[in-house]
């Protein structure tokens, strides 16, 4: 299964003031698009953009799925990791990763959800409420649930944000295992987490 994401010439506008335009890229399975740019230059409202969460102002993106454009309805197809996504404060890890796969129609026992937990170092926080969780675990346990879905485009914003280092030691170890397969988009500007692109998009 290939999947390909085409950007023709996107834009975005808030009222008067134009956040980026004309942007054009191209990415398949097996590479990484990088997007960099100061803070404020529409890094995370691109990502949104691909992900079919906003709505560009000018230009388009389109899916296609090995040949076979995908309908403007993406939410099935990409996966989107941000500081602002927001997990179920009073569901445990666990119920979450459960919610969100049945969401998507997709499967996910208990057990496949605890493993999911351990790998990204979330151990036994697995079980607890989400409201008692750090920063932190909140952005590992958002790794989890993009795991448990395994979308063919994989969206992180600023995925290494608000982690210690063996978190981001399991961030890159993600990273290097959804490149193999998916297509992986990533904004942000840490060289550590650029240094996975094929190409790159600078705002």
């Amino acid at each position: 299964m290939c999947i390909k994401v085409v950007l023709d010439n996107v834009g975005k506008r808030f009222g008067d003031r134009s956040l980026f335009s004309r942007i054009s890229a191209e990415i398949v399975s097996g590479h990484c698009l990088v997007v960099t740019g100061r803070n404020g230059s529409g890094k995370s409202t691109l990502l949104k953009i691909i992900a079919g969460l906003i709505r560009p102002s000018t230009g388009q993106v389109q899916f296609t799925l090995d040949n076979t454009v995908i309908p403007k309805e993406r939410t099935a197809y990409a996966g989107l990791v941000s500081p602002d996504m927001a997990m179920y404060k009073t569901l445990t890890g666990i119920e979450n990763i459960i919610f969100w796969t049945k969401v998507c129609g997709i499967a996910c026992s208990k057990s496949r959800a605890e493993e999911l937990c351990n790998q990204v170092g979330l151990g036994g926080a697995g079980s607890e409420q989400v409201f008692t969780y750090s920063t932190g675990m909140r952005q590992r346990l958002k790794f989890a649930v993009i795991q448990a879905v395994n979308p063919p485009v994989w969206l992180l914003d600023e995925p290494s944000s608000n982690l210690d280092e063996r978190g981001k030691s399991m961030v890159k170890a993600l990273i290097t295992d959804a490149v193999k397969m998916n297509a992986v988009i990533i904004a942000t500007n840490e060289a550590e987490e650029a240094r996975y692109a094929t190409s790159k998009i600078e705002l």
